[in-house]
This record gives structure tokens, C-alpha cells and sequence, in this order.
């Protein structure tokens, strides 16, 4: 299984017809997921700059018109930590970028804090509620993403990645899954259904952790088929 892997993952995909226009597609939805992250995943740094031009206005007046948006932003706020906490509690997930929102969240939530404090305008209402809310949720989670066990699903930690990258991955999996299909309907590897597609579900490039195993350790690795690798032991 792995040297007929090893040959569909070593073969040339040339680039498919319109892959410039594909690549150009790409960048703009990059660019339209980068413009809507902004607001929402970094909530509370753009809030924290909304309660600092609010401080600087002339009255209370035209500081308001500042306090609006700081609480729609920090609603953005509490719903990206929230939600980070959520992935933590299910999965143990500890991502650097995980960290780095909750982490940033929380300090602009505190900042937002003490410069309403110091300041002469006031705050009533959601947004000192919003502001606390996404400092102690934005905490919380930066502390358990720091600091716990990276325990978590299998499912929900992946192997390193092997094989081709850009479409041409795409591409190399279609080929693998034509492969399975070939050598299962000649017989050459004795496969029931389900196990069809449990090696189908294998991550690529990892067919040849099957090679030269016991029906035990077979039946063991398909299990894990989602981060499988022979070193992801009794311990993982």
C-alpha cells in the first residue's frame, strides 16, 4: 500500500486550466476574510482604539458617537473569546494564534477599562459590561491555552502533512482514492467496505504506516485514521 502511494504522490500534476484565475480568486477571498476578521476576531483591539478616540473628544457629546461602535466592536469581542473558549473546552485545542487573540483581547479590554476610568466622559450601560465580559473571558481562556494539558479528541490533532501542496494536493488524493478503488476491485488488497473507507480517510502520504502490520495494529491505526501515524502511540 505505501510504495503504490508513494508512486501516485510522486507523479507531476501539471497546473489545471484557469489555476491563474483560481489563484486570483483565492487572494481576493483572502483579502474579503481579512477585511471581515479584523472587526470581528480582533473585536477588542479595534474597541479599545474607538474608547481612545472617545476619551480624546471635546464632551460627552461628541464622545458618544465613538461609544457606539466601541460596543459593537466589543460584542465582537465577547463572541470571538467565547467562542475560543468553547474550542478549548471540547478539544484542548492550544493554538499560537489561539492564544494570541484571547491574549490581545483581554489586555485591550483592561486598557479600555482604565482609560474610561481616568477619562471625564461616562459610560453607562453595555459597554463597560462588554469591556469587562471580554477581560475576564479573554483571560480565562489565554490562562487554559497557556497553561493546560494539550489533552484533547484524536480526531481534533493532525499529523504532519506529507505530499504534494496548492492543487495540486487535490488533485493527488483523487488519484490515491481512484488507486484504493483499482487495487480493491483486482483483489490485491483484501478490504471490506468499511475499511475501504477508513483507509480512504487516511491522511495523505500515510499509507505505508499499514505496511507490515498485525491485524491488531491494523485494525488499531485505522481506528486513528484521522492523525494515524505509528509513532502517535498508546500515550497520544
Amino acid at each position: 500500500m505505501g510504495r503504490a502511494e508513494a508512486a501516485v504522490l510522486s507523479r507531476d500534476y501539471p497546473p489545471l486550466p484557469g489555476s491563474f484565475v483560481m489563484r486570483l480568486v483565492g487572494v481576493v477571498a483572502w483579502v474579503l476574510i481579512a477585511a471581515l476578521g479584523v472587526p470581528t476576531l480582533g473585536g477588542a483591539v479595534v474597541g479599545f482604539a474607538a474608547i481612545a478616540a472617545a476619551v480624546a473628544q471635546d464632551g460627552q457629546a461628541a464622545a458618544e458617537s465613538w461609544l457606539s461602535p466601541a460596543t459593537v466592536m466589543y460584542m465582537f469581542g465577547v463572541i470571538s473569546v467565547g467562542s475560543y473558549l468553547s474550542i478549548w473546552w471540547e478539544t484542548r485545542r492550544r493554538s499560537p494564534v489561539d492564544l494570541a487573540i484571547s491574549g490581545a483581547s483581554a489586555l485591550a479590554a483592561a486598557a479600555s477599562w482604565v482609560v474610561l476610568a481616568l477619562s471625564p466622559i461616562s459610560a453607562e450601560g453595555w459597554p463597560p459590561l462588554l469591556i469587562i465580559a471580554t477581560a475576564v473571558i479573554g483571560t480565562v481562556t489565554f490562562l487554559l491555552g497557556a497553561f493546560s494539558k494539550p489533552e484533547g479528541r484524536p480526531k481534533n490533532r493532525k499529523p504532519p502533512r506529507r505530499g504534494p501542496r496548492g492543487d495540486k494536493r487535490t488533485r493527488a488524493a483523487k488519484a490515491r482514492q481512484r488507486l484504493l478503488e483499482v487495487v480493491v476491485h483486482r483483489g490485491l488488497v483484501d478490504l471490506d467496505e468499511a475499511d475501504r473507507i477508513r483507509v480512504g480517510e487516511m491522511p495523505l502520504g500515510y499509507w505505508n504506516e499499514l505496511d507490515g502490520l498485525s491485524e491488531r495494529e491494523w485494525r488499531r491505526l485505522l481506528e486513528r485514521r484521522h492523525v494515524g501515524w505509528r509513532e502517535f502511540d498508546a500515550k497520544g
